[in-house]
This record gives C-alpha cells, structure tokens and sequence, in this order.
C-alpha cells in the first residue's frame, strides 16, 4: 500500500491548530468534472455473446476494440472491417451490455480479397456508412497498426481523412504507431522522421488528433525498459505540439516474445508511467490469445481456452479499477514535461534517457509554479501537467526493479501548503492530503509498480 510519510504523523498533522500555511481538508481540493479513461482490450473475446461481452466489461473495460483474430474463414462473418456481418453483430452487443466501440477500418489484404480493391478506395466510409444507428456508442477508428512509410502517405491522403470525417465527425482516427526499438522496419530513418510525417500528415489535419503507439515493458535488458522511456517522451511531446489525445498499449500477455509471467505490479507499474506521459487512454495486449499463437502464449487476460479469466484478468481489473478512481482529477490536466531521476542508493539506468540531454546536462523541469525538487531511493520519474483551470499537477511514478524495495522519495515544494495524493495501490478514491512542513518538504514512499498523481493544495 501507498504509504505517505511525513517527520510528524498524519493524525497529529490534521490537527495542529495554526502554523504558517494553515489546515487543509477535503473542502481544500479541486472541484473536477467527471471523466472517465477509456480502457481496452485487444484481440477482443472470439465468442460473440452477451455473457463474453459482460465478462469484457467486468474488466473494468468501458470501450471495446475491434481487432482481427485472423479467424478461418478470413470472412465476413469472422473478421471486423466496416460493414462486415461480424461488426454489426458486435456493435448490436456493445449497445446491449453498455460499451463504447472503436471500431476498424479493416484494410488489409485478406478483406480485399474478401471484398475487392474497390470496397477500400476512394471514399470508404461514404460508400458504407451503416453505422448510423449505432453512432453515440462509436468513438473512433482504429483505421491501421503500424503502418509503413508508404502507407502512412495512403493514410495522410486528404480524400480518405475529409471522407471519415465527414461520416465520423468528432471521433478518433487512430493510427497505432510501432515503438522505436522497431522503427528501421518500417521504412523509417528515425522515429522523429516518423512521427513528423504522423504529425504532419494526419494530426494536424483533425480537430480532435489521436496519437497511440504499443510499448511492451517487460524484458531482461535494462536497455529496453530505458527505450521505452525515451519512445513515450516523443509520444508526449508530439501530443503536445499538436494537441492530441493520446493511447498507449501495455502488455498483457505471457509467453512467445513476452517474459514468462506478469503480477498486478507489473500491470500498475505499466499504466503509471504511461499516465506519467499523458495517456488519456489505456489498452492491452492481449485480452484473449490470438488465433494461431497456442501454445506459444501461456494465457493472456483469459486462458487458452479463450473462455476462462487468467489471473493476469483479476489483475488488470484490479488496476483498471483503480486508477477510475482519480481519473476525473487526471485527465483534467495536459501532459508538459518529464524528467528521470536516478536512485540515491540504487541505479538502473532505465531513466537516463530523460535524465540527461544530447549534451549529458542533467534535465530539469523548467518554469514550474510548485515543484523545486525530489530525490528517491530508486529510480523515479517525474512529470508536470497543466490546467488552466486548475494549475499544476505532477505525477511521481517508482521505476524501480521488483526485488522488494521500497522507493522512499523526499520532494520539496513552493507557494503550496499542502498536496492532495491519488493513486496507489488499494486507492479508493479519496486523495489523501498531505501537510508540508515549514521548508516545503513531504515524503512518499512507494512500492514496485505505484506511483501517484500529485496536485498542491496553495
């Protein structure tokens, strides 16, 4: 559990009558409206019922993705595209059990097969647009997966974007991005080339832009973990310049590529950094076992059997259900800047890539209201959000190793006299607030996986 510790105990804090700053209650924090993140699983239940569409939804799953299983008969029966007979069957039960859909543009080449050339040129969503009925569940598009050059141009081309938004208006065009480690694969020079033709060729074109990107966490080598680090900061600054919502795919699977088993940590670890880079939307790979991967995956959300919740399921709600809990507070704010800050006693390294710049000088995060500084015991990022509305918030996250330590973080604060604290395991919703004492310090401590979302109370 989250432990907050300070030089004096909470109880006695609450109570001490005057001191320069003053008390703060529950009647001190932020009035935010009501939002929610939207969360997914990929490689979506195989069974098209109500009963594996509820158990989706106990998840804590309140958006439902369409994503190809590669079914045989690659038909229109058993894959999602837009007008196939298995869209419109899923649809009819999201709208029934209560789920919000992305649903998929589905061009690839075994629906051209299917369908022909034709059925995806020119204006597709014009010449299928049967969606009509089903519109206030639908909230974007998952129109390609980690597209190449070339087809990144396809994607880009303004007939094919006025046309969806024309059928789509306000909803996500979502082009999942491939993670850096990857990028020479897709015909790329660099990942900032890549993201400059995303930016330029379809996020600046849209109201509303949608950046989403997969970034698998777990791997033996510190140099990933580092990676992955470095790949969400481009995300988020890309997010930035454009305004863009952003997605980010965790893992959820065991087995085949992926290290051979994942607990709850490692799940809660996942999403907080990804929310300490301004993820509003969070999914996983995978929910179910994809089609042709038995046994090569030991389970994913669910067994092998595709029936059967793992336990890998209980922990994901777990976490999903969790950070619901403080996401009004959360998404009230936009992602500015993040920095690394290595252990005190113990180093990884996995923060180097936003510890220090091209130069090696050590980042700072530059012109905040609140923050000074903060030291941890282990690895620690640390992000600044904004709000216009409500100021600043910063989130914390422990980027240390699971090896049982715990990551004691010493902050310091300015012109605040406390801090309201969400998140952290077992949070139930109620942020607890913290006194500083008269030089503006409090400390934090956090377990493998937590982190918190911090906002000052001045």
């Amino acid at each position: 559990m989250l432990k907050k510790i300070l030089a004096f105990s909470l109880a006695l804090i609450l109570t001490l009558s005057l001191c320069a700053c003053g008390n703060y209650s529950e009647k001190d924090l932020p009035k935010y409206e009501a939002q929610e993140f939207e969360l997914a699983g990929l490689w979506a239940p195989r069974q098209m019922t109500e009963e594996a569409f509820l158990q989706y939804k106990n998840a804590g799953f309140n958006v439902f993705s369409f994503t190809n299983h590669d079914e045989q008969p690659r038909s229109s029966e058993n894959q999602y595209y837009i007008g196939s007979k298995r869209s419109l069957e899923a649809l009819e039960l999201c709208k029934k059990v209560g789920l919000d859909v992305y649903i998929a543009y589905g061009d690839s080449w075994f629906n051209r097969v299917n369908e022909g050339d034709e059925y995806f040129e020119g204006t597709p969503f014009s010449n299928h647009n049967v969606y009509g009925e089903y519109m206030d569940i639908i909230k974007g598009m998952h129109v390609k997966d980690e597209p190449n050059k070339e087809t990144m141009e396809y994607l880009s081309n303004d007939t094919l974007i006025n046309d969806f938004k024309k059928v789509y208006p306000g909803r996500k065009y979502i082009v999942n991005l491939i993670p850096e480690t990857a990028i020479t694969s897709r015909d790329y020079s660099s990942y900032p080339e890549m993201l400059e033709h995303l930016g330029k060729g379809i996020l600046s074109k849209f109201e509303n832009p949608h950046i989403s990107v997969d970034c698998y966490l777990h791997s033996n080598s510190t140099s990933v973990e580092s990676n992955i680090i470095n790949n969400y900061n481009q995300i988020a600054q890309t997010a930035k310049k454009y305004g863009a919502e952003t997605s980010m795919i965790l893992q959820s699977s065991t087995g085949n590529e992926f290290i051979d088993s994942l607990c709850e940590a490692d799940m809660r670890q996942q999403v907080y950094l990804a929310l300490a880079f301004g993820a509003q939307n969070i999914q996983y790979y995978c929910y179910s076992v994809p089609e042709g991967m038995d046994p090569q995956y030991k389970n994913c959300m669910l067994e092998r059997d595709n029936k059967t919740p793992s336990q890998l399921y209980y922990d994901v709600k777990t976490v999903n259900e969790e950070i619901q809990k403080f996401a009004s507070a959360f998404l009230a704010y936009n992602w500015n800047q993040s920095l690394g800050i290595s252990g005190t006693e113990d180093q990884t390294f996995r923060v180097c890539s936003i510890e220090y710049d091209g130069n090696f000088e050590k980042v700072s995060l530059e012109n905040t209201k609140h923050y000074v500084s903060a030291t941890g015991t282990l690895d620690l990022v640390v992000s600044q959000f904004e709000s216009e509305k409500h100021g600043e918030a910063y989130m914390f996250v422990n980027f240390g190793r699971n090896d049982g330590k715990v990551n004691t973080v010493n902050a310091q604060f300015k012109d605040c006299g406390a801090v309201a604290v969400y998140g952290g395991e077992g949070f139930d919703g109620t942020p607890e607030i913290i006194k500083l004492d008269k030089d503006g310090n409090f400390k934090l401590d956090f377990n493998y996986g937590e982190g918190a979302f911090i906002v000052p109370l001045t």
